[in-house]
């Protein structure tokens, strides 16, 4: 869902992806069983996993330590990445606090040498801060609550105060997750701006709505599915427009145009979904359908597939699905 920092040797996010797929890098948990694909977003070779999911012990920490992928061959020389779970939640930018759990690895040796679950308990820090190793500061940018993220961290970027114990000179391989925390400290204010939009300040560039709407009931109209994508405003909004680059929040529901069945609604789940338009996170059919609205506005976009899953296999929505989503939009800044 995220863009990458840096984009990853081909044959090292290849190792990583078919590692992912092997179940090599889990534990087995039944928390991360396969599910059907709900967000919109393109994709989804990675597991999809919703925050509440994530069952936070005692100890703030959620599931037994998983283990890294190691990939063939000699290590790159730059901060490499890959999310072997898509979390879907809370999601961290530079500034924001974010709470992990996390397991640390020699590269070379495979030896394991810093573990939240040897400590007992995740760790927290704000992004951006210079309280972690400068390869977490650029490796976990736009972490999301649910995520899990392998990081090959060279020795040039080992450098800060935290994790501790890493071997000095070597590469090191980092598994982290990025976890609600129970008390909500540093989550509070980000769910917020999910759950309940708050009036905004005047001149700020962010609007919200007032009025209380419910779960819309989708029509599937007659006829055969239209080739084109097709936008139709149900309710208007006020206030700016969003556009790409806008960050916005939304509430939606999703049906299959040819059966009628909903495959997806956030308003079963209690909690919108927020993003970053024009950045490839969601499909193209959202890409192009949502910019335009504004906060309060409903809109009804009729997606071909070309702009929607394609012909491939998604689970929960057969190939070559036209699908109609009705959005209603709460928020943009």
């Amino acid at each position: 869902m995220r863009k990458l920092v840096l984009s990853i040797a081909v044959f090292l996010l290849a190792a990583l992806v078919i590692g992912c797929g092997s179940g090599s890098s889990t534990s087995g948990s039944s928390e991360e069983s396969s599910q059907s694909f709900q967000i919109p977003i393109p994709g989804g070779k990675a597991k999809i996993r919703y925050e509440k999911e994530m069952k936070i012990g005692p100890s703030g920490l959620s599931g037994p330590e998983p283990k890294p992928v190691f990939p063939e061959g000699s290590p790159p020389d730059f901060v490499s990445l890959v999310d072997l779970i898509e979390g879907i939640g809370e999601l961290h930018y530079e500034g924001d606090p974010v709470t992990v759990q996390y397991v640390g690895y020699d590269y070379g040796t495979h030896k394991k040498f810093a573990s939240s679950w040897d400590e007992g308990k995740p760790f927290s820090f704000t992004l951006g801060k210079g309280e972690v190793v400068e390869g977490w500061e650029e490796g976990l940018q736009e972490l999301e609550n649910g995520d899990r993220r392998e990081l090959v961290v060279p020795p040039s970027e080992t450098k800060g105060p935290f994790p501790q114990g890493i071997p000095k000179g070597h590469t090191v391989i980092f598994v982290v997750e990025a976890v609600p925390t129970k008390s909500g400290k540093g989550k509070s204010a980000a769910k917020a701006k999910k759950t309940a939009p708050p009036e905004p300040a005047k001149g700020s560039g962010q609007s919200g709505t007032s009025k209380k709407k419910s779960k819309p009931k989708v029509e599937v109209p007659s006829g055969p599915p239209p080739k084109k994508l097709e936008i139709k405003d149900l309710e208007e909004g006020s206030g700016p427009a969003a556009k790409p680059g806008d960050e916005v929040t939304v509430q939606y529901v999703g049906v299959n145009y040819r059966t009628g069945k909903q495959f997806d609604a956030s308003w079963d789940r209690g909690e919108p979904f927020t993003f970053k338009l024009g950045e490839g996170l969601v499909i193209e059919g959202w890409e192009k359908g949502i910019p335009g609205m504004k906060p309060g506005g409903r809109r009804e976009l009729i997606i071909p597939p070309e702009l929607g899953y394609g012909y491939g296999r998604t689970e929960g929505i057969p190939p070559g699905s036209t699908l109609i989503f009705v959005v209603d939009l709460l928020a943009v800044k």
